[in-house]
């Protein structure tokens, strides 16, 4: 099959005008000028979509698939006010509850031109989904308030693949994320990281991310302290940032460290150093009123930037586009190209998949999102103004059309009804 738009955007090379894509296999297997891709594969079926752009899949490098049910029932919040309530969600849900969650999150990942997940997940359910639905990704069990001995029982219980290259396969892969340094003991980070870095995953671990975790790592004080005291044994107030904390513990090497609001002098400087990446969500963070990331002394230091868009609890929507411009209002500086990797190859690389993700080249998998721009010289820019969930015409991945005419190629009615009914028991939960 050939694909054809006004332009191809490869990320790891030019843009190409009037170009194509050749998919075979479920791989890419050329891309190049539409008319010379036509000429040498005449039997190919063509697949044209005029005044678009296409992009490889969107790479969403932190989501929470599991609460995509949970939208819109708890308003936007302070942190601490927030943090209680969704912790409310979480406890009156079980297996089946996020199963139709991520499923549901899947679909709408899809929609908005992802194809790429990092997702914290609670269980083996948000692969399942993903796997069904053909979203590839990263999939974090999270981990906290266990003591650093338990970890192995507590992650058979919740049906980790436990043995290296267990979970390992080109599009779905697995991986541990002890939640943050005021849920996770100190202990239990470096026996989490530990197990990480032996089975070659990289860790993901929330960072920074409000005034409140400052406080509690400045001084022990706060609306977390008490939260810590129960779930994190041993956290003693280090008087530094959670970054410099993490490296202290040795745990900051390779982790995918998310959010990273609140940084203390010399900190965007150890995550370039150190940290396989930064995910950065900052209309998740405005919801919550977080704050703004330092986007600019992260480029600085040479950081490694992804973007994700959290759970849909603190998020008005999936929209990685929406995430790029309102990272572009903390930063003007960074360019529509940089963004279009933040999107794509950056977050893949973070993951620990950039081998099979996250640019249009060939052997690697076929996943691609066209989004209609109109007639554009500059698709980049374009493309970082222009785009939204709303204006995805198609997305493919592993060579299947997920989406056509922005809409889903599978019947999805079971979907919907199913987050109905895990909507339906947590809004229950939320009243009781």
């Amino acid at each position: 099959m050939i694909v054809t738009a006004d332009w191809v955007l490869p990320v790891s090379a030019e843009p190409i005008r009037d170009g194509a894509v050749l998919v075979t296999g479920g791989r890419f297997a050329a891309v190049g000028a539409a008319a010379a891709l036509i000429a040498a594969y005449p039997d190919e079926p063509v697949h044209a979509f005029p005044d678009s752009v296409i992009t490889p899949g969107l790479v969403n490098a932190h989501a929470h698939l599991s609460l995509t049910s949970a939208h819109g029932l708890v308003p936007p919040a302070p942190f601490a006010e927030w943090l209680p309530r969704i912790a409310q969600v979480t406890r009156a849900l079980d297996a089946s509850d996020f199963a139709r969650s991520a499923v549901w999150g899947a679909l709408t990942c899809l929609l908005s031109g992802v194809t790429v997940v990092g997702d914290v997940t609670y269980g083996p359910e948000p692969l399942a989904a993903c796997g069904d639905l053909g979203v590839a990704g990263r999939f974090f069990w999270e981990v906290l308030g266990v003591p650093a001995d338990e970890l192995g029982s507590y992650l058979d219980e919740r049906e980790y693949p436990g043995e290296p290259g267990g979970c390992d396969s080109a599009r779905l892969r697995c991986a541990l994320s002890p939640h943050a340094a005021y849920t996770a003991g100190p202990e239990l980070l470096k026996t989490t990281w530990t197990r990480s870095r032996t089975g070659g995953t990289p860790m993901m671990v929330h960072v920074a991310e409000s005034t409140d975790e400052a406080r509690l790592m400045r001084d022990g004080t706060g609306v977390l302290a008490g939260l810590a005291a129960r779930l994190a044994p041993g956290l003693t107030p280090p008087r530094t940032g959670t970054v410099r904390y993490l490296d202290s513990l040795g745990v900051l090497d390779g982790a995918v460290a998310v959010h990273c609001v609140h940084l203390d002098e010399g900190e965007p400087e150890l995550l370039a150093a150190k940290a396989a990446g930064v995910v950065l969500c900052p209309r998740s963070n405005r919801y919550l009123a977080n704050g703004d990331a330092p986007v600019g002394a992260l480029r600085a230091a040479g950081a490694r930037i992804a973007l994700g868009s959290d759970s849909l609890a603190s998020n008005e929507s999936i929209d990685l586009f929406a995430e790029a411009r309102e990272l572009r209002r903390i930063d003007p500086g960074v360019t529509a190209a940089e963004l279009l990797g933040m999107l794509t190859a950056d977050g893949a690389a973070i993951l620990g998949m950039g081998d099979q993700f996250g640019r249009v080249e060939s052997g690697l998998q076929a996943d691609l999102a066209v989004i209609e721009t109109g007639p554009v010289d500059d698709p980049a820019e374009a493309l970082i103004e222009r785009g939204s969930a709303e204006t995805v015409r198609a997305v493919m991945s592993a060579g299947v059309w997920r989406v056509l005419d922005g809409k889903p190629t599978a019947h999805t009615y079971a979907y919907e009804r199913g987050n109905q009914l895990t909507t339906a028991k947590a809004t229950r939960a939320l009243e009781a």
